[in-house]
């Protein structure tokens, strides 16, 4: 289970691996596609007291039509902040923004892929803690899975250890999208496929069923029952 320490201990240690790259005077862009009035923006106020208003057209453009990766760097502790906080728009942002770090994340210092490790962990278990979320938990495991290519076995052991409802109400989400990814053929994607066709799902589900806080979760989670043992015969 997540807990304010936990998710503020990872955040402080996103910071202070990336406070090596302060934000340069000036930078580059594509006059076409960022206004001065969005470069300055994001200028106008310490990192951390950024809005997802100031940073998100930055989120959209980055490495592409606006700055370099040391910009970047600059930017993604409080870009990461405001996705797992639901103040930017993670429907729009979090897999675009988790892919270009995917691109090369694996040759930055030892300290930075550690706090984007931990990060990363705290989102996770923050995700099945509250529901619903706007980065659901398919988008989660492909950013987990495909985007860093971590491996996915320790964040599933993490699921089924959790004993929240909103973990279960994930599992139920996820028994109606989990044939609509686009992983298939991928590694992680069959640990996946044989891990929900397996007995853990059912577990989840069923121990949330006998405390369901309304009539209608229960239903939720007898449907999904339901749809789990169609597929575990199979």
């Amino acid at each position: 289970m997540d807990t304010p320490s936990d998710f503020d201990g990872a955040l402080d240690a996103l910071y202070a691996a990336f406070s090596r790259y302060p934000l340069a005077a000036k930078t580059d862009v594509c006059d076409h596609c960022v206004s001065d009035e969005q470069v300055r923006a994001t200028r106008a106020a310490p990192l951390r007291m950024l809005t997802a208003s100031a940073l998100g057209p930055y989120a959209g453009h980055a490495l592409s039509t606006w700055g370099d990766l040391d910009e970047f760097k600059h930017f993604l502790p409080r870009l990461l902040e405001l996705l797992i906080l639901e103040e930017l728009d993670g429907f729009f942002h979090a897999e675009s923004l988790m892919g270009r770090v995917g691109v090369s994340w694996r040759g930055w210092s030892q300290a930075e892929q550690e706090a984007i490790i931990a990060t990363v962990g705290a989102w996770w278990r923050h995700t099945l803690n509250h529901y619903p979320r706007d980065v659901d938990v398919m988008m989660m495991i492909e950013i987990i899975a495909d985007s860093l290519e971590l491996d996915l076995a320790p964040y599933l052991a993490g699921w089924e250890a959790n004993t929240t409802e909103a973990a279960a109400r994930h599992m139920a989400w996820l028994m109606h999208d989990f044939t609509v990814s686009t992983g298939h053929g991928a590694e992680w994607y069959t640990l996946l496929d044989n891990w929900i066709s397996g007995p853990a799902p059912a577990a989840i589900l069923e121990r949330a069923f006998f405390s369901a806080s309304s009539p209608e979760v229960a239903q939720e989670l007898s449907n999904a029952l339901e749809t789990h043992r169609i597929w575990s015969r199979h």
